[in-house]
């Protein structure tokens, strides 16, 4: 998925962190909201670092109409955030019952942090 704090005006060089997700066979992907797959250069020498539930901060180097090719710029992590981005992506979906389940994670997951 999905991008933090991206519309559909997206421009060459734009920097974006974005959640790997699994494609089809062994490939990751991710997406954009407006439905754009995001695909990630295979040249680039962090590609090998890229799992799925992973984000990874990432600039744009290609835009077509249905898909954007991004560059890792810094390492990938795992962990809370990226648990919290995969429910953000989740709970914009229409399912709505996919959409409350991640909703009411993500509430359980912020009164955790609160009380840490």
């Amino acid at each position: 998925m999905y991008q933090m704090d991206s519309g559909p005006d997206i421009s060459l060089g734009d920097e974006l962190t974005v959640l790997v997700l699994k494609g089809k066979g062994d490939s990751i992907i991710s997406r954009m909201k407006d439905g754009r797959v995001i695909l990630f250069n295979r040249e680039n020498v962090l590609f090998n670092e890229l799992a799925p539930g992973m984000t990874v901060r990432a600039k744009v180097s290609f835009i077509a109409q249905n898909y954007i090719i991004v560059d890792p710029v810094e390492p990938p992590e795992r962990g809370v955030a990226a648990i919290k981005q995969g429910l953000n992506m989740v709970s914009d979906t229409e399912n709505w019952e996919n959409a409350v389940m991640a909703n009411a994670l993500l509430y359980i997951i912020e009164l955790l942090e609160s009380e840490v």
